[in-house]
C-alpha cells in the first residue's frame, strides 16, 4: 500500500521545529514560554497534535538560542588586545590568508570571564603557514563585521557571516600571530585527510580537467574549479554534481557494497551494513560533513539499520529525520543553499517521479528507463525555483544532460575509487585511469555541446524571495491533482498560478531611470552612472588596474546590473562623451551636475568652471581651503580612498570653516538626475 503524508509521523515535528527556528531568529526567548505553555495546555486537552507541535517549536526556538553564538559587548571591542584562538579554517588568496577561527574574548577581567566567538582573520601574508586545528596567539583589534554596501542588491556579507555565527573580524600583521600549538583531535585528522585524498588523486595518471573534477566530486574541494567550468555546468544543469550530495553517497555506497561483497558469501550481511555506515560516516567526515552528505548518509544509515533489524523503511520519515538531527546541531544550516536545495530534491523525488511515471511498474526495464526522466523532472520541480532565485538560471535542456550523467558518473566516480585503491596498494591503475578519463571527457564534450544549443538557459531571473511561498504552495495542489484525480484541485492550482503571476507583476520593482553612485571603495575612487541599462564607470585606477577594476565591479554588483537588465560596465575614458555623461579629464558632467575629480596635487586653479561636487580622492595632498576658495564647489565629497588621518583633517578644516562637505568613510554617495 502507498504510503501518504499522514503515514508519515515525523513529518508535522519536523515542520513545527523548523517553524521554531525560524521564530528564533525573529522573536525573543520569552516567546519559547508562552509557547510551550499553549503545548502543555493543549496536552491537558488531549489535543496531541497540537500538543506536538507547540511543544517541538518551542524546542527548536530554545535549541536557536542555546547554539546562537555569543557577541561581546561592543565596548570590549575596538582595542588591541593579545587574543588566543582556534583555527577551523583556511582559504589562501592572493598572498592573503582568510582564516575563520574561535577566538576567546575576555569580557570581564575581574571574575575571568570569557566568550568564545567565531571570528574572521584576515593576514596579508602566507608567513605564518596556519593551518585548520591550529592553536594561535595574536594581537589585534576585534571589530563587528560591518555592512559594506553602497548600491542595491550588492551581496550582502554580513548576513552571510551571521548565517555561519559569525559576527567579528579583524586585521592581523603577520609578525603578530603566532602558532602555539595544534590540535590533534581525531575528528581535524579525518578533515585533514582530504589533503592526502587530494594528493592521491592529483598523481593518477589522468588529465588535468579530470583530476580537478574528480577532487571536486569525491573530496568536494571547489578550490581547484575555474569559473568558466562552474557556468558550464550550472547552465546545463549539471551544477549539483559539482557539490557532494546524495548522488555521490548512493555512488559510494555501491562500490562499498562491491567491495564488501565477501561478506555475502559467507552470510555475514549484517557485519557488512554495520561497515557500511561506518566507511560512510568517515566519508562525510573527511569531505566535511556538508549538509546534503550528512543527510545522504543519516538516510542510509537509517535504511541499512532497518535492514539489520529487519524493520520497514519510510523514506519520508528518514528525510525527516535526518532534517531534525542535522538542525538540532546546527540550526544555521537551515539556512544553507546546499540543505534547502538537497531536502527539496530528495522530497520533491518521493512525491512526484512515482506518479509522473506513465509506464506500468511491471514492465520494470521501461519503468526504470522512463524512472531517469520521472526523477530528474521531479527533482527540479522543487529545486529549479531555489536555484533561480540563488543563482538567477535556469537549464533548459537539464533532462537531456542529467539523464547522460546519471549513466556516466558512476563509471568515473567508482573507477575512480578503484584506481585510487590500485595505487595505494601500489598496483598500476594505468588502464583504469584511461576508462575513467574517457568518460569523464564524453561528460565534459556532452556539457560544452549543450551550452552551445539555441536558449540553452535563462538568465538573468530575479525576483523576490516571497514569490517561494506560493509557488511552493503551486506544488501542493499539483500533488494533490496528480494524487485525488479531481477537478477541484486542478482548478485550484490554475487558479493560484494566475494569482502569483499577477502578484508577481504588479510588484516588479521600479527603478529610477538615471542615478549615479560614488562607493565606499579603498584603493581606488570609482563612480558608477547608470543611464537605464547602460551603466558607466569612472574610475581613479591607472592601467592595467582600471581593468581589474572593471572585472571587480562586474562580480560585486551582478545582481543590481541583473535587477535593471544591464549587461556590462563601460569603462570610461578621459575624454568622453553621450546624452548623460560628458567626461574631458577630470572634470565630469553627470545631467546637469558638474563633479571635479581632484587625484592628484596639480594646482586647482587650472579648472575654470564652477561645480557642484569636488570629489577629493587618494592622489591630493594638499589644502582642503585652497579647493574650497577656488573651485567654491556646492559640496567637497571626501573620497573613502583617502587615508584615514588625512580624511579626518579634511572632515575637521570642513567643519571649522563652514564648508558643506560629505565623508564617505560611513556611507556610499547616491543621486537621481534627470
Amino acid at each position: 500500500m502507498k504510503k501518504t503524508l499522514s503515514n508519515i509521523p515525523l513529518l508535522p515535528i519536523t515542520i513545527a521545529f523548523i517553524c521554531g527556528i525560524i521564530l528564533g531568529k525573529h522573536f525573543a526567548i520569552i516567546y519559547v514560554l508562552v509557547t510551550f505553555i499553549g503545548g502543555l495546555i493543549a496536552f491537558v486537552a488531549k489535543q496531541r497534535m497540537y500538543a506536538i507541535i507547540l511543544l517541538t517549536a518551542s524546542i527548536g526556538w530554545m535549541n536557536t538560542h542555546i547554539n546562537s553564538a555569543e557577541i561581546p559587548p561592543a565596548n570590549f571591542l575596538n582595542k588591541e588586545t593579545v587574543f588566543n584562538a582556534s583555527v577551523i579554517s583556511v582559504k589562501n588568496n592572493d598572498n592573503i590568508q582568510n582564516i575563520i577561527a574561535e577566538v576567546d574574548i575576555v569580557v570581564d577581567s575581574t571574575n575571568n570571564k570569557c566568550c568564545r566567538s567565531r571570528c574572521t582573520l584576515t593576514v596579508p601574508s602566507l608567513n605564518p603557514d596556519i593551518e585548520p586545528g591550529d592553536e594561535i596567539t595574536f594581537l589585534g583589534a576585534l571589530t563587528y563585521i560591518s555592512d559594506k554596501r553602497d548600491l542595491p542588491n550588492e551581496f550582502d556579507i554580513v548576513s552571510y557571516y551571521k548565517q555561519q555565527e559569525i559576527y567579528l573580524t579583524a586585521f592581523i600583521a603577520p609578525e603578530a600571530i603566532t602558532i602555539t600549538g595544534h590540535n590533534d583531535s581525531w575528528f581535524l585528522s579525518l578533515r585533514q585527510f582530504r589533503d592526502e585524498l587530494t594528493h592521491y588523486i592529483t598523481s593518477l595518471p589522468l588529465s588535468e580537467e579530470c583530476i580537478v573534477f574528480l577532487n571536486t566530486t569525491i573530496t568536494g574541494d571547489t578550490s581547484m574549479l575555474d569559473d568558466e567550468t562552474r557556468l558550464k555546468y550550472s547552465t546545463t544543469g549539471l551544477a549539483h554534481i559539482l557539490a557532494l550530495s546524495g548522488l555521490h553517497v548512493l555512488i559510494l555506497t555501491s562500490v562499498i557494497a562491491i567491495i564488501l561483497l565477501p561478506f555475502d558469501i559467507f552470510k555475514q550481511r549484517k557485519l557488512r551494513y554495520i561497515l557500511t555506515i561506518i566507511l560512510l560516516w568517515l566519508y562525510a567526515v573527511i569531505t566535511g560533513l556538508s549538509p546534503s552528505v550528512t543527510r545522504a548518509v543519516i538516510m542510509a544509515t537509517i535504511l541499512l539499520t532497518a535492514q539489520i533489524i529487519q524493520r520497514n523503511h519510510s523514506p519520508f520519515n528518514s528525510l525527516c529525520a535526518a532534517a531534525i538531527l542535522i538542525l538540532v546541531i546546527s540550526p544555521n544550516s537551515l539556512y544553507n543553499i546546499g540543505f534547502q536545495l538537497s531536502f527539496v530534491a530528495v522530497a520533491s523525488i518521493l512525491l512526484f517521479a512515482e506518479r509522473l511515471n506513465p509506464i506500468n511498474p511491471r514492465k520494470r526495464i521501461l519503468y526504470k528507463l522512463m524512472s531517469l526522466i520521472t526523477v530528474s523532472l521531479s527533482a527540479m520541480i522543487g529545486t529549479g525555483i531555489i536555484a533561480a532565485f540563488y543563482f538567477h538560471n535556469f537549464p533548459i535542456y537539464f533532462i537531456i544532460a542529467n539523464i547522460a550523467t546519471s549513466i556516466i558518473l558512476p563509471i568515473v566516480i567508482a573507477g575512480s575509487v578503484f584506481a585510487l585503491i590500485a595505487h595505494y596498494l601500489g598496483l598500476d591503475p594505468t588502464w583504469i585511469c584511461l576508462i575513467v578519463d574517457f568518460f569523464y571527457h564524453t561528460i565534459d564534450e556532452m556539457t560544452t555541446y549543450i551550452t552551445t544549443l539555441p536558449g540553452a538557459s535563462i538568465d538573468k531571473i530575479y525576483f523576490k524571495g516571497w514569490l517561494l511561498i506560493p509557488y511552493f504552495a503551486i506544488i501542493a495542489c499539483c500533488y494533490a491533482a496528480l494524487k485525488y484525480k479531481r477537478v477541484v484541485w486542478y482548478i485550484l492550482t490554475l487558479t493560484m498560478i494566475i494569482f502569483t503571476i499577477t502578484i508577481h507583476i504588479i510588484t516588479i520593482p521600479q527603478f529610477p531611470q538615471k542615478e549615479y553612485y560614488i562607493p565606499r571603495d579603498t584603493y581606488y575612487t570609482n563612480i558608477l552612472v547608470r543611464d537605464s541599462s547602460a551603466l558607466y564607470l569612472i574610475s581613479t585606477a591607472k592601467g592595467g588596474d582600471s581593468i581589474d577594476v572593471v572585472e571587480k565591479c562586474k562580480r560585486k554588483y551582478i545582481d543590481y546590473m541583473g535587477w535593471r537588465n544591464i549587461d556590462t560596465i563601460i569603462r570610461v575614458p578621459q575624454y568622453y562623451e553621450t546624452k548623460s555623461i560628458t567626461r574631458y579629464g577630470a572634470t565630469l558632467s553627470i545631467g546637469n551636475d558638474i563633479v571635479i575629480i581632484i587625484d592628484n596635487d596639480n594646482d586647482v586653479r587650472e579648472y575654470n568652471i564652477k561645480p557642484r561636487y569636488a570629489l577629493i580622492c587618494n592622489g591630493y595632498k594638499g589644502n582642503i581651503i585652497d579647493v574650497y576658495n577656488t573651485l567654491a564647489p556646492d559640496t567637497i565629497i571626501l573620497s573613502r580612498s583617502l587615508h584615514k588621518k588625512r580624511a579626518n583633517r579634511y572632515e575637521d578644516s570642513c567643519k571649522l570653516n563652514n564648508i558643506p562637505y560629505k565623508n564617505l568613510i560611513e556611507t556610499g554617495f547616491h543621486k537621481v538626475f534627470n
